[in-house]
Order: C-alpha cells, then structure tokens, then sequence
C-alpha cells in the first residue's frame, strides 16, 4: 500500500460534479493522508488553481460547462504542468488514449476500488 508520509505531502484537487462520487474521493484521499480541495466543474478548478498550488488534479472525464479533458486543455494553456489523472465511468480504449496524448497521466475506471485509486497517485508519483 502507499506510504501515508509520500500521501501526506499530496495536494490533490478533485473535480467531480456529482456529490456522492466527490465526497467518496475525498474521504478515500484524506484517509490515505492528502489534503484535497473541490471543485463541482472545470470553469471553478481553473478559479481555484489560479490562487492555491497543487500537486495532482483527479478530474472526472465528463462533466457540463467543461469536461475533463477541456479542463487540461486549459490547465496546460495557462502553463501549468501538474499531473491530471482522469476518472470515467466510461473506460473506452479511445477515451484513455486521448487523454494521454493530452498529457494525462493516469485513468480510472469507474467504479474503483480505493486502492487501485491510491495505487495509481503512487506510480504518478514513483516516476522517475
């Protein structure tokens, strides 16, 4: 399992639009030791990234006013290169791929286990 200490330096912002999904991620993440902050959509992450540092964006694919992969379209636009792992209910070969060639780092499948969650922050993290 990761190393709470490694989990206790992450500040990871979670973008999730539906509420019960957004409270179970940051319940797993604090439980594991993060400290995370929320965001209901892409339009109030970039408000919030603006003002806070973060480590890791864990970013629902598929959300109105702006879906996931427009969110690290802007993110990258405005110059920041935090890792973004992506979560959908919709785990298509095509979705994955596309996500990456956007800079994406990781992608969850839902629904998930907690540990397979944590275990993909640890490999963002364990990269070289």
């Amino acid at each position: 399992m990761f190393s709470r200490d490694v989990l206790a330096k992450l500040r990871i912002l979670v973008v999730e639009d539906d509420e019960d999904m957004q409270e179970n991620l940051r319940r797993i993440l604090m439980l594991a030791g993060c400290q995370v902050h929320l965001a209901r959509n892409g339009p109030e992450a970039i408000t919030i990234l603006q003002t806070q540092p973060f480590d890791l964006i864990l970013t629902h694919s598929l959300m109105p006013q702006m879906g996931g992969l427009e969110l690290l379209g802007e993110i990258r636009r405005l110059g920041r290169s935090l890792p973004v792992v992506f979560l959908s209910a919709f785990g298509s070969r095509a979705a994955f791929t596309k996500a990456m060639d956007l800079g994406a780092v990781g992608f969850v499948t839902k629904p998930f286990q907690a540990n397979s969650l944590l275990e993909v922050i640890r490999e963002v993290f364990d990269r070289p």
